[in-house]
């Protein structure tokens, strides 16, 4: 009876190793890199639809500020007073925002009085991720 000696022969060697092998390594950082790929894009589109509804509550906002502002100085600034009236109203008067907002692309909101879209009150928008007036992307305060 012969006894093998199992410790060296070749497929032991191979199960005692706890290295990891090149082709193992890749298919790992493969899928890491999937995964960090869709999480990637599930988050940029998050972040851009956030920007997209904080710009919404923005020009609500301010249509609030400027209904405030109608009802103590009985009108809406005309389009050369501009949203700035609101943050520095005629004298005596109290400001109806700190500050006016910019938009999450850095860009200052539209404000336009009369309106084109809103009969009888005001419109105002944002360009849009794409900062070009009349485009489809335009964040508005009118249904189009």
């Amino acid at each position: 009876m012969s006894i093998v000696n199992k410790a060296n022969s070749p497929a032991q060697s191979r199960r005692n190793r706890r290295g990891l092998t090149l082709i193992e390594i890749l298919v790992v950082v493969a899928i890491l890199g999937i995964i960090a790929g869709v999480v990637g894009v599930n988050v940029f589109d998050q972040m851009a639809e956030a920007q997209v509804d904080l710009t919404r509550t923005q020009i609500k906002n301010i249509g609030d500020a400027l209904e405030i502002y109608k009802m103590k100085i009985g009108k809406y600034p005309n389009s050369a007073e501009g949203l700035e009236v609101l943050a520095n109203p005629p004298k005596g008067r109290k400001a109806m925002m700190q500050t006016i907002p910019r938009d999450p692309w850095g860009e200052a909101f539209i404000y336009t009085n009369p309106a084109q879209h809103n009969t009888g009150r005001f419109d105002i928008f944002s360009k849009g991720p794409d900062q070009q007036s009349g485009t489809d992307d335009d964040i508005t305060n009118w249904t189009r």
